[in-house]
């Protein structure tokens, strides 16, 4: 079995490199991001505690003869695509350039965790030769068996806990799984469930069904504490009638227009599942039990607990999928039962559906506490904006991808926020969108590049301010856009304009209130013989009409006599 580089090296000099004589090494001729399942499976191997993935050589164990530019780069890229990919990044040691027998090659040193380590996502098994994403009772078994020396979870405990809430538990988990060995769970004691789920005699036992605290307060309207109580068993902040709790608090009737009355959530139902699933997931246990709050005032939720300071790097990264767990086995508890998004998909579906729900977006705090941080994630609920709701829906009926209005509506709300620092929120696939509509100039905002911020387009504007579709330009601003629009249009379109054009050039969008003021613009520049009508919905500008010179001339002297005697009266006073 290789054990280091150097036995790499010497295996390549005696020509004896070869996969089918050491299973923990892997050869391949040049690197593809795919060949990273590979070295997921190789971290996922139990048995040994190095395996090596090198590139650069035939699967014979014959050189390929790259360069030394070549190793740079792939160097490089493999570097990249790991920092992206790769979780937890620490299964790749090291990467290595090597020169052999005048043939340069990568070696990539991959250390098994100690913990489950996934590429894009998804959890790989090494198999022989073959590599093969791993079923959810093979990521258990592994996580279990797997020392798990960072995942306070995965911890021996050995107490009592709550049978009432592991039997709940159990009912959801047959509920959401399919699989045979979850069907009849329901129906077993509480130690053969845990047995079952393979997570008896461990912290995350502890801390969904034991001792494990969490304080609820409840506020009245004058931000005073009228309720203070704690709980035990984490898997309570899950629950249905926990969450049913919360919504009472700051649930407000509205009548319908015939004088019905219907019932709103205080928050969306989603974003408050999976705000609450997200604490529980991902809180810090290792001292005083993570210190998880909940405070609900009548318009706003406040859920704090303990973090590792590195997990500032993901706050309001509501349109990233960049996560990171140090609760392994808690996490994959969580999944079994369904509690938990399985695609880093919780943080944008929180912030999307508040925004859905015409209510201001949420946002994570972090504060320090001790050689941990508090994460604290504030969720705004009770009553809807209908502003904001007809905002979303102006800019919905422009990007007809639901997603991508969503990025574009979250840059109007960030549009306070220098854009290099919004860039920082949004990664993947989002990032697509997000350039998209910075480059768009029928869209919501404006990219003012050398300032690096953004800037709301006129009907953006109008709307959030006074609630309207459109609002009549005053006589600067026609006169500014007048001269605008007839520069642009006889420099790229021989003078011709038409109402859509004009709603283009004045960053006005296209609801019935926009056409119309547009139309009626184009008319009285008509009456004031600034253009021509040629027919219907097209017009022409005229060239504008020049003063005499005599005018001009008793014009400019009538402005320069005006100039100095305000500026004689400035001096007197």
């Amino acid at each position: 079995m290789i054990d280091s580089v150097d036995s790499i090296l010497k295996e390549i000099e005696n020509t004896s490199l070869v996969e089918h004589r050491h299973p923990n090494i892997e050869l391949k001729s040049s690197w593809d991001v795919d060949y990273g399942r590979k070295v997921c499976g190789l971290a996922n191997k139990i048995g040994f505690s190095n395996a090596w993935l090198v590139i650069g050589m035939k699967d014979d164990g014959i050189l390929v003869g790259n360069n030394e530019a070549w190793a740079k780069n792939c160097e490089q890229v493999v570097s990249q695509h790991a920092n992206q990919f790769l979780n937890p990044i620490q299964a790749i040691k090291q990467i290595s350039c090597h020169q052999i027998n005048q043939s340069w090659i990568v070696v990539i040193h991959v250390q098994p965790p100690g913990a489950v380590t996934y590429w894009q996502g998804i959890p790989y098994k090494a198999s022989g030769t073959t590599f093969a994403a791993m079923i959810p009772e093979e990521i258990m078994q592994l996580t279990v068996s797997l020392p798990g020396l960072e995942d306070f979870s995965a911890q021996e405990w050995k107490g009592r806990c709550e049978a009432s809430l592991v039997a709940g538990f159990a009912e959801t988990v047959s509920t959401k799984r399919s699989e045979a060995q979850f069907v009849d769970l329901s129906k077993r004691t509480a130690d053969d469930v845990l047995t079952r789920l393979a997570i008896v005699d461990k912290n995350v036992v502890r801390i969904l069904f034991g001792d494990f605290k969490f304080r609820i307060v409840y506020y009245n309207d004058s931000n005073e504490p009228v309720e203070n109580s704690s709980q035990q068993g984490l898997i309570r902040l899950l629950s249905s009638e926990f969450m049913q709790s919360i919504q009472r608090w700051g649930l407000k009737n509205i009548q319908t227009e015939s004088g019905a009355e219907i019932t709103l959530e205080s928050y969306p139902s989603k974003a408050l599942r999976e705000a609450l699933a997200n604490t529980v997931a991902h809180c810090a246990y290792f001292e005083r039990q993570g210190e998880v709050v909940v405070e609900v005032y009548p318009a706003k939720l406040s859920i704090s607990n303990l973090c590792l300071p590195e997990s500032a790097h993901f706050a309001n990264k509501w349109f990233s999928r960049s996560r990171n767990t140090v609760n392994r086995l808690l996490m994959e508890t969580l999944r079994l039962g369904g509690y938990v998004d399985e695609l880093g998909r919780g943080k944008n579906l929180i912030f999307c559906e508040s925004i859905k729900a015409g209510l201001k977006p949420p946002i994570v705090e972090i504060e320090k506490a001790g050689q941990y941080s508090r994460w604290r994630l504030q969720l705004f609920g009770a009553s809807r904006d209908p502003i904001q709701l007809k905002l979303l829906q102006r800019i919905k009926d422009l990007y007809k991808d639901e997603y991508k209005a969503m990025v574009a509506y979250a840059l109007v709300l960030w549009s306070n926020l220098p854009v290099s620092r919004i860039s920082q929120f949004i990664d993947g696939e989002s990032r697509a969108y997000f350039e998209e509509i910075l480059q768009d100039i029928d869209g919501p905002v404006f990219f003012y590049q050398k300032e690096d911020k953004l800037i709301l387009h006129r009907w953006v504007r109008v709307l959030m301010e006074e609630g309207k579709d459109a609002k009549s330009f005053t006589l600067a601003e026609e006169e500014g856009l007048r001269n605008f629009a007839y520069e642009m249009c006889t420099k790229y379109e021989h003078g011709y304009i038409t109402p859509k054009e004009l709603r283009r050039l004045a960053h006005l969008g296209e609801s019935n209130s926009e056409q119309q003021l547009s139309s009626e613009l184009l008319s009285k520049w008509r009456k004031e013989g600034h253009v021509e009508f040629l027919r219907r919905g097209k017009y022409r500008f005229k060239e504008p009409v020049k003063p005499p010179e005599a005018w001009s001339a008793l014009l400019d002297r009538l402005l320069k006599d005006s100039t100095s005697s305000a500026l004689g009266n400035t001096a007197n006073e």
